[in-house]
């Protein structure tokens, strides 16, 4: 039910050589194959304008993806277009719609396909090997959140360095990809080089747009607003200030998944939730936090206990509300936009 919002403004918010990888939730045996060293069809065209098309079918699904698993879609987009010549490979198109090179089998269906292999030598040889066979791009874009999101059976940590909470940027996730999803020393540059020409960090953003059609409350019952968003002299506020008596209860703006509860130096102790819309809203100086990561909360439910932790000069809450979990300056939104009149 949504809130009656009010409150008082104050002044006046693998590739592997040497792995197999294995995901039941993914596929009954799963590898991943350098498309490159798959013997494929392709259809000779322009090749930015295949790219560009490659790229229109399937940035928002990366978008989305990327938003609810806590991933750069614009690594995802950029290893795609890599792995399958821009969607050009025979396994890329239909009826495949393997993007990744992902060996093995989807749901109990895999296609036979020449694939060159090394030998203990190092030299290569052709051969045969089943590849996962997805009935579109969506379920093998998904197919590869949950294997970097799962790891390896072995590793379940393996890929966290690509995580958005994890790697600070896009170029911190395709250095950590080189040497583990694939052995070309020069991956994370091929990757950089297609994220920067064709702007995919676009698709690591939520549209601004987004805020527009959905409903969020306040995280406090009738607060007062002692800071307000935007610059502040020489530095900038990244969220707005409510006071409120120490203790009091947090509630969450909206549903979602907790991606954060912890301590930090400035914000002390906060937690931040990841809502289906993309946004995530964050929650600091808490006396306590109620939620543990990964928790799915239901909107105004309780997270949190007023508090003045870290650099806090008095109890109330700082909230802030951003475009991306990385929590970069340049995606925040003002919350009382985001919250309406």
């Amino acid at each position: 039910m949504k809130q009656k919002k009010k409150w008082c403004v104050g002044l006046c918010v693998g590739i592997f050589l040497g792995f197999s990888i294995e995901s039941s939730a993914v596929a009954d045996t799963l590898e991943v194959t350098p498309l490159s060293t798959i013997e494929r069809k392709t259809t000779h065209k322009k090749s930015e304008d295949v790219t560009a098309n490659f790229i229109e079918q399937i940035g928002e699904t990366a978008r989305d993806i990327g938003q609810k698993e806590d991933l750069y879609a614009s690594v995802m987009i950029a290893q795609a277009i890599l792995e399958s010549g821009s969607g050009q490979s025979e396994l890329s198109q239909a009826p495949y719609f393997n993007i990744f090179g992902v060996k093995g089998q989807y749901e109990g269906k895999g296609v036979l396909l020449p694939t060159q292999e090394s030998d203990s030598q190092g030299r290569m040889y052709t051969t045969k090997a089943t590849f996962c066979q997805y009935d579109n791009y969506e379920a093998s874009l998904n197919a590869y959140a949950k294997l970097i999101k799962n790891g390896l059976s072995h590793d379940p940590s393996f890929y966290q360095g690509t995580w958005k909470s994890v790697a600070s940027d896009y170029t911190a996730a395709t250095h950590f990809l080189t040497g583990r999803y694939a052995t070309d020393p020069h991956y994370h540059e091929k990757l950089d080089k297609l994220i920067i020409n064709y702007e995919l960090t676009d698709y690591d953003n939520v549209p601004k747009n987004t805020k527009e059609t959905t409903d969020y409350i306040l995280p406090l019952d009738d607060p007062i607003v002692t800071s307000t968003y935007g610059k502040r002299g020489q530095s900038f506020h990244r969220g707005i200030d409510l006071a409120m008596d120490e203790g009091t209860k947090i509630q969450a703006a909206g549903e979602g998944r907790v991606t954060r509860a912890t301590y930090h130096p400035s914000w002390g102790n906060y937690v931040t939730i990841l809502h289906p819309d993309g946004l995530t809203t964050l929650y600091a100086h808490c006396k306590k936090n109620l939620v543990q990561v990964g928790q799915e909360v239901q909107q105004g439910e309780q997270i949190a206990l007023v508090g003045s932790t870290g650099n806090s000069t008095g109890p109330h809450l700082h909230f802030e509300v951003n475009r991306s979990q990385s929590l970069v300056q340049e995606q925040l939104l003002d919350p009382i936009e985001v919250l309406g009149e």
